[in-house]
């Protein structure tokens, strides 16, 4: 157990280290006001059993003489009422000390989700190519709360019971220590036997139920993802099939381990009443006198009462832990090879001088080699390119070619093995690619759309409060999308357009991607396949508002219908991940073969 609780204090800061140990302290003052609130229950007892001893007991009776009460039946009623109180008291304490175990784990779970997030956020763009969203998503919730809920506050929920019951157990040994020591050892002998037989079974319970729980959400988000495609193809209930084989294997495990965990308690509790009346007979047998053994049987009532629940607590938490012990293994794993970075990202700071500000002459492109992760050879090979400002730029080749690669490196996601990415003669580098970037707009062939308005999904990523109206509005218009939103939606820019936009038409998408790149007015506008889901006509209205707005500024398109770049200043055919060959399109057209074909295969 210690082992454990150190690798949990290992994922805490130090404010959290600090704030763990004042709720170690609330636990110990949960302890011990619970053993005060059993022991309160005696005198009291005592005195019902026999009103004397508030003459013969020197203590009852300095007490007595003391408060000055009147007769024996108001200094019983003050007794009884004190118990009460210190049991009010002790109860109460007992909520804080509860309270404050879920603040504090529920708080540490605030605190790890939204670290192994933000260490997402500042992975390198190959990071996402190479893993599942899905997985990504559950790392940072599904197993967060499972850490939570099954590892965290089952810990300390058993550390409070642990304190308390021994502090009860404490109490008992002074008054009677054989029969404490008996009362604690035969409860915690059957406990941990029972637990010693179930815990590899608990484990395998959990690890599994983990993964039957991945799958589950992998296939949820593929269903509903997908599911126009699986209506089409019939598939739509063979997923159904599988998500509901994988959600019936969790259910299964989650519904063994609860019943493991709770099974103890119905043997053990009939134990106890067997122990009940031979403990009542044992009493009578060392007293004869009902009188003298009434106070102790209280007392043992009341620490059974008390300590058999605590006990269950214990178990079940060591139980629980056990099952979710997974998720621990998850999250330390992620916090290890992912949060090495400082929590905040901060531009490192340097003379304005070599600050990025708006592209003047050229983006160059100077011997670059780029090779994906675990690809046995590069994409971009010994790639040379200069793209001159206030220009209309194409590169154009065969799918597979390195087009969109060439394209991220320009943005700034994908780093080159070797060679350089220079603005106006500077290199780009993790210094300062931020401010590189936000002199950029970018349109993918796949836009994402929020579940959000169309505003905010046009002004995507600015606060609510910030957003521009008027600008949102200009960019509409250059993307061809104003009258669509005037004339066919009663909400206008107000309207929700649903989750990945499924309420939209491809091209009515596609244009909002187009004005979400135009919103901020970059400086250079990138264009990946932007125009391919639009119609000849809307192409070609798009494209002409696009450079007129844009023929003081920079465009760079990818496309495969080369009829969208017949207007570029020059346009670069890249094949292999090297640049092949270069000029307008009549000059292409003319002199090179490979661009023949493809004109000619798409016009």
């Amino acid at each position: 157990m210690w082992r454990l609780i150190n690798r949990l204090r290992a994922l805490l800061n130090a404010r959290e280290r600090r704030l763990s140990y004042a709720l170690l302290g609330l636990m110990v003052l949960d302890g011990l006001t619970g053993a005060l609130g059993v022991s309160s229950i005696l005198p009291f007892m005592a005195v019902v059993g026999n009103p004397d001893l508030i003459h013969t007991n020197p203590w009852l009776r300095h007490l007595f003489t003391w408060l000055e009460f009147e007769s024996s039946d108001t200094f019983l009623i003050g007794l009884g009422s004190a118990a009460f109180v210190i049991m009010v008291c002790s109860n109460a304490v007992a909520l804080a000390s509860s309270s404050a175990i879920l603040w504090f784990s529920h708080n540490l779970g605030h605190s790890l989700s939204t670290q192994i997030l933000s260490s997402y956020v500042r992975q390198p763009y190959t990071y996402y190519l190479e893993h599942n969203s899905s997985n990504l998503v559950m790392n940072c919730t599904d197993d967060v709360n499972r850490l939570i809920q099954g590892v965290i506050v089952p810990i300390l929920q058993a550390i409070a019971k642990i304190i308390t019951g021994m502090s009860i157990l404490l109490l008992v040994m002074w008054v009677d220590p054989w029969l404490a020591v008996l009362f604690g050892t035969v409860l915690g002998v059957l406990y941990v036997v029972v637990f010693q037989a179930i815990r590899h079974r608990v484990t395998s319970l959990g690890r599994a139920s983990k993964a039957a729980n991945r799958e589950r959400f992998r296939l949820a988000t593929e269903i509903l993802s997908g599911i126009k495609e699986l209506k089409i193809l019939g598939q739509d209930e063979a997923y159904q099939d599988r998500f509901a084989q994988h959600a019936a294997l969790y259910a299964n495990n989650q519904w063994m381990s609860a019943a493991m965990s709770q099974a103890p308690r119905y043997v053990i509790e009939s134990i106890a009443f067997g122990s009940v009346i031979l403990l009542v007979i044992y009493l009578l047998a060392t007293h004869q006198d009902l009188k003298e053994a009434l106070p102790l049987m209280a007392l043992y009532a009341f620490t059974g009462y008390r300590l058999l629940p605590a006990f269950q607590q214990i178990f079940g938490s060591a139980t629980t832990v056990r099952f979710n012990v997974s998720s621990l293994e998850a999250v330390e794993d992620k916090l290890k090879t992912l949060v090495k970075a400082p929590k905040v990202k901060v531009m490192p700071k340097r003379p304005a001088s070599e600050d990025i500000g708006p592209l003047q002459q050229e983006i160059t492109l100077k011997d670059m080699v780029f090779q994906y992760p675990n690809a046995t050879a590069p994409l971009i090979n010994n790639l040379n390119l200069s793209i001159q400002s206030n220009t209309t730029v194409a590169i154009v080749g065969s799918s597979g070619g390195g087009k969109t690669t060439v394209v991220d490196i320009i943005l700034g996601l994908l780093e080159p093995q070797d060679g350089s990415l220079l603005v106006d003669g500077i290199p780009i580098t993790s210094r300062n690619v931020t401010s590189w970037q936000k002199h950029l707009g970018y349109v993918p062939q796949y836009i994402y759309l929020a579940d959000d308005t169309l505003a905010a999904n046009i002004a995507f990523g600015v606060a609510s409060r910030d957003l521009d109206l008027d600008r949102v509005e200009h960019a509409a218009h250059i993307a061809n999308l104003h009258e669509f939103v005037a004339g066919e939606l009663p909400n206008g820019y107000k309207t929700m357009v649903g989750e990945r936009g499924v309420r939209l038409s491809g091209g009515q998408r596609q244009r909002i991607g187009i004005a979400r790149a135009v919103y901020s007015d970059p400086d250079v506008l990138i264009l990946d396949e932007a125009t391919s889901a639009l119609d000849s006509l809307t192409e070609d209205t798009v494209t002409d508002a696009i450079r007129g707005i844009f023929q003081e500024k920079t465009i760079i398109m990818i496309a495969h219908r080369l009829r969208t770049v017949r207007q570029a200043d020059i346009i670069y055919l890249l094949e292999n991940g090297s640049i092949t060959d270069r000029g307008t399109y009549a000059d292409l057209l003319d002199k090179n073969e490979v661009f023949r074909s493809m004109a000619h295969g798409r016009t």
